[in-house]
C-alpha cells in the first residue's frame, strides 16, 4: 500500500501535468523530461513517474520503445473522433449547466471571456488558451456531472496539446467567437441553443486544424511514399 505522503505527491503531479496537457504547454511530439518535471514541482521522480503512468494509460502521453515518454502525435482521424466526442458529452453537460446558471455564474463566464479577448489582442496565447480551458470547465462544472465531467477531461488531455497550436498556425484567426454565443443562449436559458453552441465551437476548431495543420501521416502522404 503507498504511503499517504506519496498518494498526495502523486495526485498533484498527475493534476499539474493533465493541466498543462489541457491547456497545451507541451506540444505533440515534445519529449518529457522526468527529471526535469520532478524538480519542476518540487518532489522526487517517483510520483512523476506513477502520474506520467496513468496518462499514459489514459493516451495522453506515450512510451516509445527506447522508453522516452513524448506527447503523441495527431492523426486527423483521431482529432476528429475527439471532437465528436466532446461535442456530443459537452453539449450535454452545457445543457445541464444551462438548467442551473445563476447570475454569478453568467457573471463570472463573462470576466473570463474578456481576459481571452485581452489576451487574444495582446498575443499572449498561452494565457488565452489557459483560460478558454477555464471558461469550458467553469461551464460544465455547474452541472454537477461527475462522470462525464471526467470523460471532458480525458479528451481534453488528449485533444489540447493539438488544440493549442491552432493560434500559431498560417491563415487561422482564433477568436474564441462562439463564447459570446454560449453566454447569449445560457442567458436566454436556452438548452438547444447553449448546447449548439458549444458544438460550434468544437467545430470550428476542427474544421481550422483539418484545414490548416500538419497532421501525423500528412507529410508522407504529400510524397506519395
Amino acid at each position: 500500500m503507498q504511503a499517504p505522503a506519496r498518494n498526495t505527491l502523486q495526485l498533484k503531479a498527475y493534476r499539474v501535468l493533465s493541466h498543462e496537457l489541457m491547456i497545451g504547454r507541451h506540444k505533440p511530439g515534445q519529449p518529457l523530461s522526468l527529471r526535469r518535471l520532478a524538480a519542476r514541482l518540487g518532489t522526487s521522480p517517483m510520483p512523476i513517474r506513477e502520474a506520467v503512468s496513468r496518462l499514459i494509460a489514459e493516451r495522453a502521453l506515450v512510451l516509445l520503445p527506447n522508453r522516452k515518454v513524448i506527447v503523441p502525435w495527431m492523426t486527423r482521424e483521431l482529432f476528429t473522433e475527439l471532437s465528436r466526442a466532446r461535442q456530443l458529452i459537452e453539449g450535454r453537460v452545457a445543457e445541464i449547466s444551462c438548467k442551473r446558471i445563476t447570475p454569478g455564474l453568467l457573471a463570472e463566464l463573462r470576466r473570463i471571456n474578456a481576459v481571452i479577448k485581452r489576451s487574444l489582442a495582446k498575443k499572449e496565447i498561452g494565457r488565452a488558451l489557459a483560460q478558454n480551458l477555464d471558461f469550458h470547465l467553469t461551464l460544465y462544472n455547474a452541472s454537477r456531472v461527475e462522470v462525464l465531467l471526467s470523460m471532458i477531461e480525458m479528451l481534453w488531455r488528449q485533444a489540447g496539446p493539438f488544440i493549442a497550436l491552432s493560434p500559431d498556425l498560417p491563415g487561422v484567426k482564433w477568436t474564441a467567437r462562439y463564447h459570446d454565443e454560449i453566454i447569449k443562449a445560457l442567458e436566454a436559458g436556452s438548452l438547444s441553443k447553449t448546447r449548439s453552441a458549444v458544438q460550434r465551437d468544437i467545430e470550428d476548431t476542427l474544421q481550422e486544424l483539418l484545414k490548416h495543420a500538419v497532421f501525423e501521416g500528412d507529410q508522407v502522404a504529400g510524397t506519395g511514399n
